[in-house]
Formats: C-alpha cells, sequence, structure tokens
C-alpha cells in the first residue's frame, strides 16, 4: 500500500505564501510576489508528484530476522533497501517492532542512490523469553525539494521466538579454555570421587584381573575374555532452577529466572564441551522438568527446548520434595548447581535441613543474587534524616545476604554471591575452579 504524506517543508512553504497574500492585501506588490510564489511552489509539488509516483514500485525492503533471538543479547536485524527510481532518494524507515519493547520513537534515516541497494542494519536487545511478532516496515521516500513523501508498506508480518542466551555461548568457551591453561608437563588427575567405567572385552593376557573375567563372553569364545575398564573423566553437573517467586524480580529488565536460564545453558554448553555430563532440573512445589545428566551435543538442544518453556508460578519452592526427588533420580555423587534467591535468613532456615542433605551426598553450589538496587541505596550519600532512616533499613537487609552466606558456608554448601548481570562469569569461574580442586 502506498501513501501520500506532507512533510513540515511543505506546511513551511505554505505559511510562507499564506502570509505574502496577507501582507499583499495592504501592499499590492506583496500580492503579485505571494502568486508567483505560490506558482513555484504548486510547480514544485506536481514535479515531487510526477517523480515519487510514476513507478508503482519505486522502493522495495526486506526484513532480515534471525531464525531465533537471543534473550538479553544484542540481535542484528537486517533491512535489504532497493531504490528503483532514476534518481537518488531520501528515506525515513519506521519498523514496527514487536510490543514487548514498548518502542514509540523508532526511526531509521538514510539516503540511497539511484538504482541501488543498501542494507541498513539495527540491534534489538529482548528481555524475556517467549514468541515475538514483528509487523510491517513503513518507508517513507522524497527526493528534491522534499515537500512530500511517498510511503511504502511492507506486507510482510514475523513471528520470531526468543530463546536463552546462545549468541555469548562461543565468547564463554573461549574464556573457558583460556581459564583452564594449565602449566607444561603437568597432568591432573581425579581424587574424589575416582571411579572406573566399561570400555572393550578383550583377550585375557597374563597380569589381567581375575575379577574382571567375562564368563559369558569367554563360553561364547571358549577361552578366556576379561572386560577392560577406564578411568571415568566426566562427572555429572545437574542444573537445579528454582522456579519459586522469588525468581520473578526484575534487574535491568530481566528476572532473576532468566538470567539463571542464560547462565544455565552456558554451563552446560562449557560442561559437555569439557567432557563432563549436563542435566537440568527445574522445580517449584514439585519438579516441572527433569533430564538425566548426559553429554552428548544433542542433550544441548534438549536444555535449550526446556529451558525456553519454563516459567514460574509465582508459588513457593518445596526443597524437601527435591531432597527425596533426588534421591531416586541422582544416584552418582554429582555437582549440584542451585538458582534460587534468598532474601531473608529466616527463608534460608526453612530449607536448609534439606540443603544439608544434599550436600552430604553431592558438592552442592548455590547461587545468591546480590540486589543491586539495595546495594545502590546503601552506598548513597546521606543528604538527610530521611536517608539516614532509608540506609538503616537497607543496611538490614544488606547485611542478612552476608549473614545467608555465612550460614551455607558453614554446613559445607559453596556459594556464588553475584551481581545478576554478572552470573555468567561469576559462575563458569567457579565451576573452573571446583574441576581445578577435583571434588566432585
Amino acid at each position: 500500500m502506498k501513501f501520500l504524506y506532507l512533510n513540515t517543508r511543505f506546511y513551511l512553504a505554505l505559511l510562507i505564501v499564506t502570509i505574502l497574500f496577507a501582507i499583499g492585501f495592504f501592499m499590492p506588490f506583496f500580492f503579485y510576489v505571494a502568486l508567483i510564489v505560490l506558482a513555484v511552489f504548486v510547480a514544485l509539488i506536481a514535479v515531487e508528484l510526477f517523480l515519487l509516483f510514476h513507478k508503482k514500485d519505486g522502493i522495495t525492503v526486506e526484513r532480515m530476522v534471525p531464525e531465533r533471538l537471543s534473550n538479553g543479547d544484542k540481535n542484528e536485524i537486517s533491512l535489504n533497501i532497493k531504490n528503483n527510481y532514476p534518481f537518488a532518494v531520501t528515506i525515513e524507515i519506521i519498523d514496527e517492532l514487536p510490543f514487548q519493547f514498548q518502542e514509540r520513537n523508532f526511526l531509521l534515516s538514510s539516503n540511497i542512490e539511484k538504482d541501488s541497494k543498501k542494507q541498513i542494519n539495527y540491534s534489538i536487545v529482548p528481555k524475556e523469553r517467549g514468541l515475538y511478532q514483528f509487523g510491517s516496515t513503513n518507508i517513507y521516500a522524497t527526493s528534491l525539494t522534499k515537500l512530500i513523501s511517498k510511503r511504502y508498506k511492507s506486507a510482510k508480518n514475523e513471528e520470531v521466538a526468543v530463546y536463552p542466551s546462545f549468541l555469548n555461548l562461543r565468547k564463554h568457551e573461549l574464556l573457558a579454555s583460556k581459564t583452564a591453561l594449565l602449566p607444561n608437563g603437568i597432568k591432573r588427575t581425579r581424587k574424589v570421587g575416582q571411579s572406573s567405567e566399561f570400555e572393550q572385552i578383550k583377550d585375557y593376557v597374563t597380569g589381567d584381573d581375575l575379577r574382571h573375567v567375562n564368563w559369558k563372553a569367554s563360553a561364547k569364545k571358549k577361552h578366556l575374555m576379561v572386560n577392560h575398564y577406564q578411568e571415568e573423566k566426566a562427572q555429572n553437573v545437574y542444573l537445579l532452577i528454582d522456579k519459586g517467586r522469588t525468581m520473578k524480580m526484575p534487574f535491568d529488565g530481566m528476572s532473576l529466572l532468566d538470567y539463571s536460564i542464560n547462565a544455565a545453558l552456558m554451563l552446560a554448553n562449557i560442561s559437555i564441551k569439557r567432557q563432563d555430563k549436563a542435566g537440568l532440573w527445574t522445580f517449584e512445589k514439585k519438579t516441572d522438568v527433569f533430564l538425566k545428566a548426559d553429554n552428548k551435543m544433542l542433550q544441548i538442544r534438549k536444555i535449550v527446548d526446556a529451558l525456553y518453556h519454563i516459567d514460574t508460578n509465582f508459588k513457593e519452592s518445596n526443597y524437601q520434595y527435591v531432597l527425596s526427588d533426588s534421591l531416586k533420580k541422582i544416584q552418582k555423587r554429582s555437582l549440584l548447581i542451585l538458582f534460587t534467591n534468598f532474601e531473608t535468613l529466616d527463608a534460608l532456615k526453612r530449607q536448609l535441613p534439606y540443603l544439608r542433605a544434599l550436600a552430604k551426598k553431592h558438592v552442592l553450589l548455590t547461587i545468591i543474587f546480590e540486589n543491586t538496587l539495595l546495594n545502590d541505596v546503601h552506598n548513597r550519600k546521606i543528604n538527610s534524616t530521611k536517608d539516614i532512616y532509608i540506609q538503616t533499613i537497607v543496611s538490614k537487609f544488606v547485611h542478612e545476604k552476608q549473614l545467608i552466606i555465612q550460614e551455607l558456608q558453614m554446613h559445607g554448601i559453596k556459594t556464588v554471591y553475584t551481581k545478576p548481570a554478572d552470573l555468567s562469569v561469576n559462575l563458569l569461574n567457579k565451576y573452573l575452579e571446583i574441576k581445578r580442586q577435583e571434588i566432585i
């Protein structure tokens, strides 16, 4: 669909003509000047109308949107615009963004030479997962006088899914590889939780452990066959995401749940790259999703799909159920990374017996989020009695976070105390530290 729009210059020129006619009422000379200006004005409008409207498709546009968008990251959107006019045009672009962005002043401007193409890029940063609906792309084209514009409107509407952050996976892989560099000649060996896994069946040779004789295979081959084992290098890393109401707390436009989801995907990818097995467990009143730990690359796809759909129902999480369920679902000693948020010491103490029981059988790492809003208030300069009163209250909550961390560490539960925006990097560093200490 194409429409005619009158620009600011048109109204300015019309105002000048009107003023000249008004002056000409008292001074006849200006009346004739007004007639000449009006004639020129009408002629220019006629020329502009002919130039813009003699071609049916003077401007064509195609929007290029990725198949998936990455939550919390800059996603590149491209507009491929072609000028079919035999002259250069100035364009203004209004792309109808999804309502989630609440963008009311989105406008791009550019010049395009005659019979040429141009790609215009812009970035968007989604703050929540889900489906995003792009509307039409509106282009307002004008030429010589810029008195009028012709609007070209693409009829293409697009629906795109926003998934947990996947654009930063490569960056964190490089960070992990650099952090994991070891001095020449040093080889790390596992000590705690050492175990072995089946490798293959071979013919018995002198010195093989008779306890590993495979009698069934020996009967078939009519000579001794033994099972050979190798040291198991892969450890289980389970990502436990609390979907309780406290995880809905927003920071910089994203909820703690979404920060946790992005960090969980990152660590799942890193752990599989480092030959560990990654598993996922989301819960609230009961288990929502449970993916058994695995190190196949297909596991990442399963984790991404599961993380895309999870959300909170604003209920309080049931850690007693988590403990009882873990006894059935996770038999082997594993690293359990718990994404949760305790705001008060009382809230922690209600769940502490279950966390302690988990930490006895597994290595439990709990994520504790720093309330950056309270910290900003706590560090603000005091200017009045009211500020003293506010900071006194805030100091209580800031101090209580420190008590929560001390309480967890006192019972052998590892913690990562982090700002939501720094979660991925701080979690990666803690994971690599645990791997270096070989405590899984």
